[in-house]
């Protein structure tokens, strides 16, 4: 991501996704904290970001 654009299309992007009820999307660090009321795969959230463009995603679990 370079841009608020970006940030706002990776957004849009992500609660798109059925399950998906928050995305916190930032610049710098560039991440994305993804809450979901199920768990989805890592997989499916990089089909809906490639849709979107040339983004990618990875997995961090966050400890409670």
């Amino acid at each position: 991501m370079r841009c608020g654009g970006c940030e706002s299309q990776v957004k849009k992007a992500l609660l798109q996704i059925p399950g998906v009820t928050e995305a916190e999307v930032q610049l710098q660090p560039q991440r994305a904290i993804v809450t979901m009321s199920k768990n989805i795969d890592v997989a499916e959230l990089q089909t809906q970001l490639s849709n979107a463009g040339n983004y990618t995603i990875k997995e961090i679990i966050a400890a409670n």
